[in-house]
């Protein structure tokens, strides 16, 4: 795994690849993981044949926080300096979760550069009300009382109901800052209903749903799928909201279809 020099806003920020340069495809990794959580489908893409990178987004794994609301723009700004970093002028992009809404800003912002789209356990609607508060609680909570506040009840609704995935799901958060943790929460609060951007999308386009997400409401995911003209909906059995981690041949067949000619 190559280490790419990559700064955004005056910092360094983590970027990864596998494979040789060409093609290029951008993982997005969930909340609260970093981008390591993305290793093994980065070793399947560049067995594909692709470049295949992830980037840490800020407050997570090797990038600092921001110290303030991380929005999905500016991790779309941070994917696109990623591309310029790998020199890729446009790329096919994969998110999960927090990684997919960003993907959708991506497509607002850069609508040239995305070639194809990946969008794994993600919903196009934006906070209810609800929603944004018990986000701002969450924040304050990673604040005052560690990041662990936010990641322990967290980690078992991330995956399936009784899966034995639940310490790896907390390793892999384990480099979350309570800062990092609070900026994304509330940058996530912040995010607009991306679904009127949806019938224009012009990518060939993915969507993977958990069978049991116990975070993205099944309704949410088809209203995705549904949405983007010619898009494709894989529902991953046996798979709560990581479906990647949980059953990750499934979800690398997917990527196949996404990645082929």
């Amino acid at each position: 795994m190559e280490e790419v020099p990559l700064r955004f806003e005056g910092r360094p920020a983590r970027l990864r690849a596998e494979g040789a340069p060409g093609r290029t495809v951008l993982f997005a990794h969930p909340f609260p993981l970093d981008g390591t959580c993305w290793d093994e489908l980065l070793r399947g893409c560049a067995g594909l044949g692709w470049r295949a990178a992830a980037v840490d987004a800020p407050g997570f794994g090797g990038t600092p926080a921001l110290g303030r609301p991380c929005t999905m723009d500016d991790l779309a700004r941070l994917f696109a300096a990623a591309l310029d970093a790998l020199g890729a002028p446009s790329a096919a992009l994969v998110g999960c979760s927090m990684g997919g809404y960003a993907t959708m800003a991506f497509w607002r912002l850069f609508p040239d550069r995305i070639e194809r789209a990946g969008l794994l356990c993600t919903q196009a609607g934006a906070d209810s009300p609800e929603a944004k508060e018990k986000r701002e609680q969450q924040a304050r909570a990673a604040l005052e009382n560690g990041s662990e506040a936010v990641i322990a009840p967290l980690a078992p609704r991330m995956v399936a109901k009784d899966s034995p995935l639940v310490g790896r799901v907390r390793e892999l958060a384990r480099t979350a800052t309570a800062q990092g943790i609070a900026d994304a929460l509330r940058g996530m609060a912040l995010r607009p209903d991306s679904t009127p951007d949806l019938p224009r999308w012009r990518a060939r386009t993915l969507v993977v749903c958990g069978e049991q997400d116990q975070l993205i409401p099944r309704a949410a995911c088809d209203s995705l799928a549904r949405n983007v003209p010619g898009g494709r909906q894989a529902i991953v059995s046996g798979a709560g909201h990581l479906a990647f981690l949980e059953r990750p041949d499934d979800v690398m067949a997917e990527l196949r279809w996404l990645l082929g000619a």
